[in-house]
């Protein structure tokens, strides 16, 4: 019996500016909908740390120095597919450049950061990203 098996890693980050405002994507693939942070994929030589400073960079031009606030795990289906993310948090003085061909990006208060207005279970993360949960994990099975 093997113990291995794949686990897609994935980072996203909440950037909060000095007004108080928090940095979303206005995200428009059908596989996650809604208002998202900024993240992607872990390449294969690469750290969660290293993966979001790279990704943040890319899509929204921001040079951060992120803080690790917890872990989200989740079981796609019933093969066991399985994700894992990196959730961080960081602070910004500066703006985002626009993406191009990205979805868009703009700052919100974070009082509305609504279940309703956000992507999939992202409303279920914001008390790790807040550093309100003191297990700083979560772990859902959707299969």
């Amino acid at each position: 019996m093997t113990r291995s098996f794949a686990v897609e890693l994935t980072t996203i980050c909440m950037i909060e500016n000095q007004r108080g405002e928090i940095l979303v994507q206005d995200r428009r693939k059908p596989d996650w909908p809604g208002w998202t942070f900024p993240g992607g994929h872990v390449e294969a030589a690469e750290s969660l740390t290293a993966a979001i400073i790279r990704e943040i960079q890319e899509e929204c031009g921001l040079r951060i120095t992120p803080e690790l606030r917890g872990t989200a795990e989740w079981l796609n289906d019933k093969a066991g597919a399985r994700e894992l993310a990196g959730l961080f948090y960081a602070r910004t003085t500066a703006e985002p450049r626009a993406g191009v061909g990205e979805d868009a990006l703009f700052w919100v208060p974070k009082e509305q950061l609504t279940a309703d207005k956000l992507a999939g279970t992202l409303g279920e993360l914001l008390p790790l990203f807040w550093g309100e949960d003191p297990t700083g994990t979560y772990f859902k099975d959707n299969s």
